[in-house]
């Protein structure tokens, strides 16, 4: 057969193009980086503090089992390791109750299959039946001081019952039963041998000569030291292999082995006695429950709390104060917080939620279903897109913060996401991601099952919260202090004390008019008024609650009440100093009514629609407090002087004992006089107090006259030094 002139060079070609493409692609992979094996393991620490009891047991039954479920299939051929931490109590060491002690090293022997290890970390001496349980856990961790033993405790002899246990559980845990048997009975020759392959064997004397039968022995000493009888150190455990290794505190054993999850190293709870505090949040969120917030978790930090229980029944709020409280409390660092949605956490207030560490369902609690906000005076305002997207952002920033389902955080703000349930091919999770991951990286998710569709928001319930991985669910508030280890404890519940109602109050729209209008009254009445008296006190007090009640309640700053101050300086600038309604009158004015508008708000300019609404009620509000105040001193002015009780505190004028006019206290007539100018340099007397206006007398004319800079006292001598229409000011004679 011939073949055409160019085949073999046409397969030469191809074969140097495959050879290079070839080693192009393996360039590729190699070029790309190892994946690095998570050598992490899921646990948690359970504290146990003596003295051990039956409720000891139902704490720790409760909480590991409900951890070890939780933590089952979450990472593939890891399962968790589970720290127990024991811990001395109020009553002395080593009283714990022998039945419960052997029914808490039972359950942990036998009981707790779906864990990977279980680790007994005693810090401190451990004597008594307590070290059982210690004794029942897979391995043991001491601190530099701690001591294990003995079990019998000094005032008892060693029970007849006990000898088959000990054997049992030092079968079971591979310890050396002699050992054991020699802390519980403290009276026994236990032997400490050592053999020609340099490994300590315990042994009683008695049956001793059957081990040297079978054993070559180097050393044979007393198995005690220093006459602690039944005692074990941390440096001996360590040197003979009974304890893993020592470490002093908790956060060096959580390296070690390597343990992740939020309630590992950066716990502030672990290896510390719980203080723990129960702060309610009811009702919508607002600016007021901020503040009232904002107070109780300082007053926790200064009493160095280092739990802090947050217990919701919300309907949702406003969307700025839902975000200032979450901040406030993601932001805590020095204290383990704890969501319990005991009713509902609905609306915005997921978001306060999720900021928590953890997060626990009540029985028949639901939280999500963020679709509306819930605004002053109990309005509903639905969500528009541009909040929906905010919202979400903001629930998905904070769950994956604090390591809660990012998928179902954002679904229970954006009704078009679609939650689906997978296996993570690179980590053998099963998790809840959403459907636009899916299509972003195909093949890494196995197995989806959608669990929620576009269309509607999500709201869990505590059936469906273990599921979606957003936290576990109690029957009842003790079962979920169970999970803490307080079963039984007094904890203080800090709610909302007299000052949060105080401000809740004050702050109500109708009570900040009614304290607007009596300061604005009262000012008003006091410049009719002779002397500083009640008028002037009311006045003070009812303008210092309204920025105090704002104050507190976060909406008023120290701007607002230097505007206010500023501007009642003005006005007294302009009353006593500058005469003549002008500059310092209109700015203290102003100053005023923008200090009262920005105290009771907390945005500067609003930006959205509910905002419009708020700064439209409070210019309305305000503007009716003025036409009522302006009513109010028409009514004093011409009914108030015929009062029989007030009329001695009116301002009116003294009667004028000169001669003239047949009743003295009658103005005359200005009729036919173009202006009063021609009063300038004429002198007078004053009738009545000048404060600084009043009534002066020139001739047979009784005027109001205005002091320039002074009071003045009546039946004063007076000069004309200024007439503006009908606006006269007066000085002192002489001055």
């Amino acid at each position: 057969m011939i073949c055409p002139r160019d085949s073999g060079r046409g397969l030469l070609s191809w074969a140097f193009f495959l050879t290079v493409l070839t080693l192009f692609l393996g360039g590729l992979v190699q070029a790309q980086p190892p994946a690095v094996p998570d050598d992490s393991n899921p646990g948690q620490f359970f504290t146990i503090t003596e003295p051990i009891t039956g409720k000891t047991l139902e704490q720790v039954r409760a909480a590991t089992r409900q951890f070890v479920d939780r933590s089952a299939g979450v990472v593939q051929g890891k399962s968790p390791i589970l720290v127990f931490e024991f811990r001395p109590g109020e009553t002395a060491p080593g009283r714990s109750d022998f039945g419960a002690s052997y029914d808490l090293a039972f359950y942990m022997m036998k009981n707790l299959g779906g864990a990977k290890t279980t680790v007994a970390y005693v810090p401190e001496p451990l004597k008594g039946y307590a070290v059982l349980a210690a004794l029942a856990c897979d391995e043991i961790v001491m601190g530099s001081q701690a001591t294990l033993g003995p079990i019998t405790p000094e005032d008892e002899t060693p029970r007849r019952d006990i000898g088959d246990n000990i054997r049992a559980l030092a079968d079971t845990k591979v310890r050396d039963r002699d050992l054991l048997l020699g802390m519980v009975d403290r009276t026994a020759d236990l032997r400490a041998i050592r053999t020609t392959d340099k490994q300590i064997h315990y042994v009683m004397a008695d049956n001793l000569a059957e081990f040297k039968k079978t054993h070559q022995v180097l050393e044979d000493n007393p198995a005690w030291e220093g006459g602690q009888r039944g005692v074990i150190t941390a440096q001996r455990a360590r040197d003979e292999g009974f304890s893993k290794l020592t470490a002093d505190n908790p956060v060096e054993l959580a390296k070690t082995y390597r343990l992740s999850g939020r309630s590992t190293v950066d716990d502030p709870t672990l290896g510390q006695v719980i203080r723990p505090v129960w702060i309610k949040i009811d009702g919508p969120l607002d600016i007021v429950k901020k503040s009232y917030l904002v107070r109780r978790i300082e007053q926790a930090r200064q009493e160095k709390v280092n739990l802090v229980f947050f217990e919701f029944n919300s309907e949702g709020g406003i969307d700025m104060a839902a975000d200032a409280i979450a901040d406030t409390i993601a932001g805590i660092k020095d204290m383990k917080t704890v969501a319990f949605i005991n009713d509902r956490a609905i609306g915005v207030s997921i978001l306060a939620a999720l900021a928590c560490n953890e997060i626990v369902f009540g029985k028949d609690s639901e939280m999500g279903d963020v679709r509306q906000l819930v605004v002053g005076r109990g309005q509903v305002v639905p969500l528009n897109e541009g909040q929906v997207r905010a919202i979400a952002n903001r629930a998905a920033n904070l769950a994956e913060q604090k390591g809660h389902p990012v998928a179902v955080a954002r679904a229970m703000v954006d009704p078009e996401v679609e939650v689906v349930e997978a296996t993570d091919a690179k980590t053998g999770a099963v998790t809840q991601v959403l459907q636009a991951d899916i299509q972003a990286e195909p093949g890494r998710f196995l197995n989806p099952r959608v669990r929620k569709s576009g269309g509607e928001v999500l709201t869990v319930t505590a059936a469906d919260a273990a599921s979606y991985g957003l936290g576990q669910s109690v029957n009842e508030k003790e079962d979920f202090l169970a999970l803490y280890g307080l079963r039984g404890k007094l904890i203080r519940i800090d709610g909302p004390t007299w000052v949060d109602t105080l401000v809740t109050v004050l702050t109500d729209p109708i009570v900040s008019w009614i304290l607007l209008f009596v300061g604005l009254f009262m000012l008003v009445l006091e410049l009719k008024l002779p002397g500083i008296g009640l008028p002037a006190i009311t006045s003070a007090l009812a303008f210092l609650l309204f920025f105090w009640s704002h104050y507190l309640s976060g909406t008023a700053d120290q701007l607002e009440i230097i505007l206010f101050l500023v501007g009642l300086i003005c006005l007294a600038l302009e009353l006593f100093v500058f005469p003549g309604f002008g500059v310092f009158g209109m700015s203290g004015v102003l100053l005023i009514l923008t200090s009262i508008v920005m105290a009771s708000h907390t945005f500067v300019w609003p930006t959205q629609e509910y905002e419009y609404r708020e700064l439209a009620y409070t210019l309305i509000q305000i503007t009716v407090a003025m036409v009522a105040v302006g009513a109010g001193a028409v009514v004093i002015a011409r009914y108030f002087p015929s009062l029989p009780l007030f009329n001695r505190l009116v301002l009116k004028p003294e009667p004028w004992t000169g001669s003239g006019l047949d009743d003295p206290i009658v103005k005359p007539s200005l009729e036919g006089y173009e202006s009063l100018a021609y009063l300038i340099g004429e002198t007078g007397r004053t009738t009545t107090m000048l404060r600084p206006s009043g009534k002066a007398r020139f001739g047979d004319m009784l005027l109001d006259v205005t002091a320039d800079g002074y009071f003045i006292e009546p039946d004063s001598l007076v000069e004309v030094i200024d007439v503006h229409g009908s606006r006269v000011t007066v000085k002192r004679l002489g001055a």
